[in-house]
């Protein structure tokens, strides 16, 4: 269904539910009230419910339009194909109000461009697996953001033959969204995010992100995102502290460990670096990988030296990943099973 909102506030959503949610989510757009409801995503526990100011919502939609070179660009078509739950959904939306764009809104699936023919867009947002299952239709789009979770060196290295500029999304629902993008293919790419320029940032000492908004009072928003500064406006992204293994004292980044060995595992599987309790080491890096168990041997050579230690100890395959009420994989969960499971 095309929303053009360059004249419509709404749409006539008939018995679906997806319609449903995108016009309900438009009515609290533009009621009176000076806050919309949204939900975290749950990566770290219970999704919970919070409140964002629409005046802040709408300058954080302004700035994404301007980095991208949009907001002078008339007859802006999109395509969104996320859940409506997504703030990325709520994000996009209110990008397509203020600047008049028309949308083509489809119910979320693994391949959205698989029944679009004769129609090119010049924005639209993705996860993952969308990007891989409709690499070969990426064309179609001119600018592309990727968010809700890491891309694998597969699918990056698919990105380089096409004509769309990607860009990677850094942010969460408590930001309003992204607050940084990373460009990942074509001219300019980068390997750092670079920062919406009403952003500003600092480290505590775990290294972990602090976020500042120029135009409110708050005290920063603390992340458990670890990350390397490189300069005042970016930033690379190492991985999660409340991740960090400890075994046998080490210290271990399990983000590491899943960068180094991504190659040995197909591009269509999830897969996770965790630990298990362990009664000399305390916890033991495992490797958790959705599906049907294949045969997998890790190289001894990726884990020589001081590494020896990162090489996980033990293979789990998980049928299907228990996930939170967005599509991300509840690892806390998953877990949980395996260690009931091996009596630990």
């Amino acid at each position: 269904m095309w929303i053009d909102f360059s004249y419509e506030k709404k749409i006539n959503y008939s018995k679906s539910e997806y319609y449903k949610s995108i016009n309900d989510f438009l009515c609290e757009w533009y009621s009176d009230i000076d806050v919309i409801k949204v939900f975290t995503s749950g990566s770290t526990g219970p999704p919970k419910k919070i409140f964002l100011k629409k005046k802040y919502l709408y300058k954080r939609a302004i700035k994404t339009v301007i980095f991208l070179g949009l907001h002078h660009k008339k007859n802006v078509k999109g395509l969104l194909c996320l859940s409506p739950d997504f703030i990325a959904t709520k994000m996009f939306l209110i990008r397509a109000i203020i600047f008049k764009w028309k949308i083509l809104c489809i119910p979320s699936s693994s391949n959205p461009l698989k029944n679009i023919y004769g129609c090119n867009f010049d924005i639209s947002s993705m996860v993952p697996m969308q990007v891989i299952s409709s690499i070969e239709n990426l064309n179609k789009i001119k600018i592309l953001l990727i968010g809700g979770s890491k891309i694998s060196k597969y699918i990056k290295n698919k990105l380089q033959k096409i004509s769309t500029d990607c860009y990677l999304t850094y942010g969460m629902t408590e930001t309003y969204g992204h607050i940084a993008l990373k460009k990942i293919n074509g001219d300019n790419q980068s390997n750092y995010y670079r920062l919406l320029d009403d952003i500003s940032i600092t480290t505590d000492n775990r290294n972990c992100l602090n976020i500042y908004f120029q135009y409110t009072n708050h005290s920063p928003i603390q992340t458990n995102d670890i990350v390397s500064l490189q300069s005042k406006n970016t930033f690379e992204w190492i991985g999660r502290y409340d991740n960090i293994i400890n075994t046998g004292g080490i210290k271990v980044i399990p983000e590491l460990i899943e960068r180094k060995i991504n190659f040995l595992i197909p591009f269509y599987r999830r897969f996770f670096i965790s630990s298990i309790p362990d009664k000399i080491l305390g916890e033991k890096i495992i490797l958790v990988i959705e599906g049907k168990f294949f045969s997998i041997k890790i190289p001894n050579y990726l884990f020589q030296g001081k590494n020896k230690f990162f090489k996980p100890k033990k293979i789990y395959f998980i049928s299907n990943f228990d996930e939170n009420f967005i599509g991300k994989y509840n690892k806390k969960l998953i877990l949980e099973k395996i260690i009931h499971h091996s009596n630990l």
